[in-house]
């Protein structure tokens, strides 16, 4: 049975003592990945705003999408970093088999939600290496598969939060130039394109 086999795998493999601090190291590259993701979401912004400036409205927009990317993905290390925080506090608290085996479960899901999330080399080298030390929790999941909320973060870039990015830049260099500038809504693009090198002629 599954409960059995999990009994016998808390007796004869690594201690949870050990999980908890391999857990809390993880947890610990988690945040500083998070500040890494951050500071290149705004060099991303910096290189719109930049191209913008410049009327490269094609490159704008592509930094515009990596600055909404790079946030995205920010943000989902930083609500897995909570999450796994949380159960692990929950770990250290759990006084029945039952409770070990579902904060277990619970883990391994948000590890495999982060490793989706966030597509990047250094958080799914990360990830594998944390797994490695949990994969014989397998037989936990057989155990409190029923009882384990999940958990999901979106990072899809939309075109809409790019036009949203561009706008807001847009609005930027309005108020540094003391001109106010359109918005930037679907199709005029290209206008907003125009008015930025009449504004850098006039400048």
């Amino acid at each position: 049975m599954p409960l059995k086999k999990f009994v016998s795998w808390l007796k004869g493999g690594p201690k949870i003592k050990d999980v908890i601090y391999k857990l809390e190291v993880f947890t610990r590259k988690l945040e500083y990945q998070k500040k890494q993701l951050e500071r290149e979401s705004r060099k991303n912004r910096e290189e719109a705003k930049k191209y913008r400036l410049r009327g490269n409205t094609e490159a704008a927009k592509m930094y515009a999408e990596h600055y909404v990317r790079y946030s995205k993905w920010a943000l989902a290390t930083d609500a897995y970093r909570l999450r796994i925080q949380g159960m692990v506090v929950r770990l250290r608290q759990s006084e029945s088999i039952y409770d070990v085996a579902s904060t277990l479960s619970g883990i391994r899901s948000a590890l495999n939600g982060l490793k989706g999330a966030v597509n990047l080399p250094d958080i799914a080298q990360m990830v594998e290496e944390i797994d490695g030390t949990m994969q014989d929790f397998d037989v936990a999941q057989d155990v409190a598969e029923a009882g384990m909320e999940r958990m999901t973060v979106s990072t899809e870039v939309t075109s809409q939060e790019v036009a949203a990015t561009i706008s807001e830049i847009d609005q930027e260099i309005g108020v540094e130039t003391g001109v106010k500038l359109p918005s930037a809504p679907s199709g005029k693009i290209e206008e907003l394109e125009k008015d930025i090198k009449k504004l850098k002629e006039e400048l």
